[in-house]
Parts: structure tokens; sequence; C-alpha cells
């Protein structure tokens, strides 16, 4: 009887090991999990499982910002991702709740090392200069000059553009240089007709009205310097000596009071003339027998003006 009893024990045992091992094979790995003898299901990824729940039918929850659950699971928690500093110039290179989030720097810096636990900023190309080899994630920015005849006006210029050529019928005005284009300017052709044209006509009026001044300064009462000075409105300040005597305020020194005062009664007949020079004289034009009466008084009076 005790063998017997031993036997249905083992059988039993038998029995519950390869109900187990079925209910094993029937579980998948990736999705479920074992307990109590029993298939569950696990929590989808980037969720985790509460506790208490139906193993049949579990109760998930999504990972919190921050956190993050790559695959399935019946964990009661979430991963944490990397914080990244934005004070090194980092930030996080994803949000995702479903893989884990590496930290990469800012846009227009690189990493100071090669596990990037900071960042500095690339590199800015100046106006003049072009980009010659673009920065990446662990490279700075390179620079070139802009060659010669070409230019860039602006940062981080990808090229350099070409100097204008300037066109038949223009000039250049302002040259080109690294940083700023070449400026043309069109001539105009009536403009460069006219403006000579104009000059030749100054030049010859300019002449003429000189010709005329001259002649009449050789002809007329007045020499030709004091004329043109009068005309330009230049005032003639120096004065010639006085070699002759004024008529108005000058009187004979040695002539009495009787003779001086017959001498002043000339006034009127006093009329102007030309010397030889061209120096206005006055000529006096009265009575002989006045002049008789006084043998020191001069026959004729010149005033230079």
């Amino acid at each position: 009887m005790a063998q017997t009893l031993r036997a249905k024990m083992h059988v039993r045992s038998v029995f519950i090991l390869l109900v187990l091992s079925v209910v094993a094979e029937s579980c998948d790995e990736e999705t479920h999990y074992v307990k109590d003898n029993k298939c569950c299901k696990k929590c989808e990824p980037g969720t985790r499982m509460l506790q208490n729940t139906d193993c049949e039918d579990p109760v998930c929850q999504e990972c919190p910002d921050g956190e993050y659950q790559d695959g399935y699971t019946f964990a009661f928690r979430c991963n944490l991702q990397p914080y990244c500093d934005p004070n090194l110039n980092l930030r996080a290179q994803t949000q995702s709740k479903t893989e884990l989030s590496s930290c990469v720097c800012k846009p227009d810096h690189h990493c100071t090392s090669m596990n990037c636990g900071s960042c500095v900023r690339n590199t800015v190309c100046k106006a003049g200069e072009k980009v010659r080899k673009i920065g990446t994630r662990t490279t700075d920015t390179e620079c070139e000059r802009c060659p010669n005849g070409t230019f860039s006006d602006r940062e981080s210029a990808s090229t350099c553009k070409p100097w204008t050529e300037c066109s038949s019928g223009s000039k250049e005005v302002v040259p080109g240089s690294h940083t700023s284009d070449r400026i043309c300017e069109v001539q105009s052709q009536k403009l460069a007709i006219v403006i000579p044209v104009v000059v030749t006509g100054l030049l010859f009026v300019l002449g003429g009205l000189g010709y005329m001044l001259y002649r009449k300064g050789k002809t007329g009462s007045i020499s030709f310097v004091q004329k043109t000075c009068r005309f330009l409105g230049i005032r003639n300040t120096h004065q010639p000596p006085q070699d002759n005597v004024d008529i108005e305020t000058a009187q004979p020194a040695n002539l009495p009071q009787e003779d001086t005062e017959d001498l002043l009664k000339l006034d009127g007949s006093l009329s102007p003339g030309i010397s030889e020079n061209g120096m206005p004289v006055i000529q006096d034009n009265s009575k002989s027998s006045l002049l008789s009466e006084t043998e020191t008084e001069p026959e004729r009076f010149s005033v230079h003006l």
C-alpha cells in the first residue's frame, strides 16, 4: 500500500511538471512572464506596471517626462533619462519615452571632448570670408578668406561672390574689396558732349570780353587795368604818387592871395583830355590874358585817377 501511495505522488509530480512546461512554452518571454504558474502579460515600451493588477490584463501607465522604458516590462518604474545641462550648451537629442536620449550640443556648437561633457560655440566666419568646412558634433567650423576679385558682405557666407564687371559705357567709381562689390556708373554721352561745348563757349566769351576791355582801355578815359578792376568789383587800394597838383585843395605856395583867387576861377573853364600814355588830364581853356597875369601859374594840370 505504501508503494501504491508513492506511485500516485510520483504521477502527480510528473503531471505538474508537464503542466508547468506547457505553460512556460506557451508564454512569450518578450511580451509575457510567468507568475503563480500563470502566463501574465507585460506592459508595452514607454509604460510601467501599476501594483496589484490583474495578471491577465495588467494596468499600465505612461512614463513621466524625463523617464523612458525601452521594452516590454512588468517593472513598476521607468528609467531616468540623462540630464543635459543647458549651462554647458547641452540639450537632449530627443524627448523619447521609449529609448535612451543622449545629450547633444546646441545648434552652432561642438563638443569639447569625445564624451561630449560640454560644448562651445563654433567659429563665425566674418564678412570677407567664406565657410571652408562646416562644423560637426566634434569639430569646429573652418573659414577661408575670399580670393581677390570676390567678396562676401555677411557672416558665415557659404561662397564668395565675384565683383561686378563694368560694361562698355560705364566706369568704376568705387573699387571692390573683400567685403563689398565694385560700383560702376554709366557715363552719359550727352553730358560728355555738352561739357566741352559749354567750357569752350565760356572761354570765347571771356576772351571777347577781355579784348573789348583792352580796346576800351587803350582808347577810353580810364586805363585798362582800372576798368578791369571796376568790372570785377576790385577796389584799387594802391594810390599812385601825386606828381600833379590837386585842383580843389592845392594852392601854389608862392602865389599872392589875389592870384590864388583868380586861379580858383578857372574850374569852370577846365575840360578833360587824354595824354599820350592814355592817362586822363585836365586842360585849361580860359583866356590867355588870365594866365599871363600870373607867371608862376602852370599852363596844364593833370590828375591821375
